[in-house]
């Protein structure tokens, strides 16, 4: 009698998208660390009891379908994985100068302004609406340049400044991803990984289609000694382009890589 050899599982790896239907073998993107990678499934049954013993005993149950999902929890915080995952678009803006940014008619001390280029300030010079402009002193308000936020402090008493204040300054150039603006996605995924339990067996799993749910949660402050994690969730599909009673089905396949052979 043959022996069962014993098989385990410790998996690492990277995680490749790609939108459905790019032609030949490119287009990869990898989505960054993720800590959980799982696959699993749902199958929806029909069955019948018989009506003649008095036991209403399940004679027939089969299935008629299913869902196939796959979840994930990705640390990998970019304005491209937060794109698909919020479905949204992204912009760029660029590095620029701005002369005469219009505070609100009237300020006083304790006010908090935002600029409309809050991207890593530098520069910064607020004066009033004189006809020869007086500079606020650095003394009467707090700057938090790197997201262009003003506190007022105080205002001087001599001489007596005219509002609206004016600002003046440069800014950083910054990318900005847009909520829920775009369509849904679907994507390729694949997962190029390492079996640990196995002296580091190489594996591949790929899911033809899947389509992404939206984001259920975005931590942005964050506590404890661990990084954020995203949940990913997203719908394994059938890929009708491909034979059903093909090798490689219409959802996905595993595939255990043999060993270098001497």
């Amino acid at each position: 009698m043959s022996k069962t050899v014993e098989t385990y599982f410790y998996g690492q790896g990277r995680i490749y998208l790609r939108p459905v239907g790019t032609v030949g073998n490119g287009g990869w993107r990898w989505a960054g660390d993720m800590s959980s990678l799982t696959f699993g499934g749902t199958d929806e049954t029909a069955s019948h009891k018989e009506s003649y013993s008095g036991q209403k005993s399940k004679v027939r149950s089969f299935s008629i379908g299913g869902d196939r999902t796959l979840k994930a929890t990705i640390h990998q915080m970019d304005p491209i994985i937060l794109a698909e995952l919020l479905r949204g678009t992204i912009s760029e803006i660029a590095a620029g100068t701005v002369t005469a940014e219009v505070f609100p008619a009237t300020v006083a001390a304790g006010d908090v302004i935002k600029l409309d280029k809050p991207y890593n300030v530098s520069d910064l010079v607020i004066t009033d609406s004189t006809a020869s402009p007086v500079t606020l002193a650095p003394e009467h308000y707090d700057a938090f340049l790197e997201h262009g936020s003003i506190e007022l402090r105080s205002l001087p008493s001599a001489p007596a400044l005219i509002q609206p204040f004016k600002a003046a300054y440069k800014h950083a150039g910054a990318r900005q991803v847009a909520f829920f603006n775009a369509a849904p996605k679907e994507m390729e995924l694949r997962y190029e990984g390492i079996n640990l339990a196995e002296g580091n067996a190489p594996v591949i799993a790929e899911f033809y289609k899947i389509s992404t749910a939206p984001l259920q949660e975005l931590a942005l402050i964050t506590s404890g000694n661990e990084l954020a994690g995203m949940a990913y969730e997203a719908e394994c599909l059938s890929d009708s382009r491909r034979p059903a009673n093909g090798p490689l089905g219409r959802f996905g396949r595993y595939v255990a890589i043999n060993p270098i052979q001497p």
